[in-house]
Parts: structure tokens; sequence; C-alpha cells
């Protein structure tokens, strides 16, 4: 059974959380009721280092032959999203739906949308995009745990010191967003990346 994925709370508390590693601060989850727990900052960066590839492969997968850097090239350039740091900001109908669904959730939460929410989420799921990319579309459990391992944005919103179920407590509802995004900006790849989500955080 595939996990749910929904809009998630990312970023409530910003400034006052740069260089925080041992205090966590609690943020409504629509996963459960234990929520998530990390300091947070704002993204600085929507770059994806390509992962070891292997055999799965998502649905409607890019063309073969094509030279996945230029496959990624053209999609930041149909996305519209600069790639020199700058904040975020939704303009392509998927990313508005995204977004919109996105801020929907919050202000239900009770708590104000934010630039940062909104630059953040996006990053999220444009590198989620990109990874697929450069791994020719084969995307599964072991390219999502390296994903999350070497993501400098997971890096910034997961408490360093937390390991084992803690870490993965605190990886799961920023995974869950994640892939809910890629249905958005890339659903090509979006079951493979449900599936491997389910397999490692819901399984």
């Amino acid at each position: 059974m595939k996990a749910r994925l929904r809009p998630l709370v990312l970023t409530l508390i910003v400034a006052t959380a740069l260089g925080t590693t041992t205090g966590c601060i609690r943020l409504p989850s629509p996963l459960g009721p234990d929520g998530m727990q990390a300091p947070l900052t704002a993204p600085d960066d929507a770059s994806a280092a390509p992962l070891e590839p292997t055999d799965a492969a998502g649905p409607d997968a890019g063309t073969p032959s094509e030279d996945p850097l230029v496959e990624r090239d053209r999609f930041f350039e149909e996305q519209q999203l600069p790639l020199d740091g700058t904040p975020l900001v939704a303009v392509t109908p998927a990313q508005k739906q995204f977004i919109a669904e996105q801020r929907a959730y919050v202000e239900e939460q009770g708590f104000e949308w934010s630039a940062e929410e909104e630059s953040l989420s996006l990053a999220l799921v444009a590198d989620a995009c990109e990874t697929a990319i450069l791994n020719s579309h084969a995307v599964d459990a072991d390219i999502l745990r390296a994903h999350v391992a070497t993501s400098p944005l997971f890096a910034q919103l997961v408490d360093p010191s937390l390991q084992g179920e803690q870490r993965t407590a605190a990886e799961d509802p920023i995974a869950n967003l994640m892939v809910y995004g890629t249905t958005f900006l890339c659903p090509q790849d979006s079951d493979a990346w449900i599936d491997a989500y389910t397999e490692v955080y819901d399984g």
C-alpha cells in the first residue's frame, strides 16, 4: 500500500534556528501526532549530485539516449528556477498549484505562510526531480536513501545529532513533502518516488 502524501508545514522559525544543533523546533506534520523536529535555515542551493543508478525506472522515463545533463538543464529552464541561490518563487502553473496547496495546508494549521517556505518547498522538489533525471529516471529506495543522505537541504533541516529511528522520524515528513511535490513538478517520476518513499519510511 502506497503512503499517503500531503502538504506539510516546513518552516515557522528561520532566523532564530540558525546554528541550533541541540534544540529542536516542534512543527506540525500531516503524517501523525509526533510531527517533525528540525533546526531550520533558508535554502541557498537547488543542486543535486548524480547518485549511483539502479535498475528501477519510473513510468514514462525520459529518452534513454538523451544526455542527462542536457535534460537536467532543460528541466530547470522549463521550470524557470534560478540556479544562483536566490529565493525560489512559483512561476509555472504546476508550481503555483503545488504552492497553493502547501499554503492552504499551512494556514489551515493556524500558521502564516512565508516566502522561506515557498522557496524551500520548491528547492526540495526540484532537487528530487534533478536527481531522477541525473539517474536516468531510475529511482528506487537506494536512490532515495542516497539522495537524503547527501542533500544539503536535508542537512539543514535535520538535526545532525539525531541517529537511528529519531533521524528517520525527522527525515520522514520532509521526504513526504518532497515526494508529494514531484507529482506536480516531475510527475513522470512521481510513482517511482512514492514507491521508494513507501519502502523507506512507510514500510
